[in-house]
């Protein structure tokens, strides 16, 4: 099976997806959650997008805090899960991150664990950053968490290969640079039947990043390179964390 037209659509909606990464931390989110809101201080009230939300656990944390969240993603098995965590103020929704949700309906939007940068062709970076600073309030803040690709660049080399063993099936990975994105080639086999699946995202870096904030009217803040909010090395740093904030 061959699912690299759109690989989001089907690889994010298949159940071996939640089968590979099904192991992801919830402690590590609710830490990061409180780090986050511990530096922005928000005012009671406060109302959240949780972008890409997945299966909705930085939603969830981000309401226990007593903020309202409204988390969306495109994958309608991932929602379909988030939606049992629904509350007063907590609400899910299958939605395209490249569109616009709620205008000007949430002070902080939070795009988390490198859920950006996943479409084959730029203009949708920079539609997907549009509908962002079209969705934050006057003078919202963007926190945008994505991997250093300097770094990530340097780990890859000329190829990484590791294996997988989730639930009884052996995930063969795969990862490559492959011009402007970093790709990661996914194989198995379930009952005999061979699966492919790929991920792509762009290997964008500070200068990136820069050009989508400014042309979406975005003013970045500030960098951090790890989820305890240290200083950004771009050598060094695993992750490339962004706060930016509507002019």
């Amino acid at each position: 099976m061959d699912n690299t037209s759109n690989w989001y659509e089907s690889w994010f909606d298949s159940p071996f997806y939640h089968i590979l990464y099904g192991n992801r931390d919830e402690e590590e989110a609710r830490r990061f959650i409180d780090v986050l809101i511990n530096f922005l201080q928000p005012t009671p009230g406060d109302s959240f997008m949780d972008l890409a939300c997945g299966k909705g656990r930085h939603a969830l944390a981000i309401h226990r805090h007593g903020y309202p969240v409204c988390g969306i993603d495109l994958s309608e098995n991932s929602i379909r899960e988030a939606r049992a965590l629904e509350a007063t103020g907590l609400e899910f929704h299958v939605h395209d991150m490249r569109d616009v949700f709620r205008p000007q309906g949430f002070q902080y939007i939070f795009n988390l664990f490198t859920s950006f940068g996943y479409f084959e062709h730029a203009n949708d970076l920079y539609q997907t950053m549009d509908a962002i600073a079209a969705q934050l309030k006057p003078g919202g803040t963007l926190v945008l968490d994505y991997l250093n690709t300097r770094a990530a660049d340097r780990f890859i080399g000329n190829g990484y290969q590791d294996k997988i063993d989730r639930d009884g099936i052996l995930f063969h990975i795969e990862k490559k640079i492959r011009d402007q994105f970093i790709s990661k080639s996914i194989n198995f086999t379930v009952d005999q039947k061979k699966f492919h699946f790929e991920e792509h995202i762009w290997r964008l870096d500070e200068s990136d990043f820069t050009k989508l904030c400014d042309h979406a009217g975005l003013s970045i803040q500030t960098i951090f390179g790890d989820y305890q909010l240290g200083e950004f090395n771009p050598e060094l740093s695993d992750r490339f964390i962004l706060i930016a904030r509507k002019d």
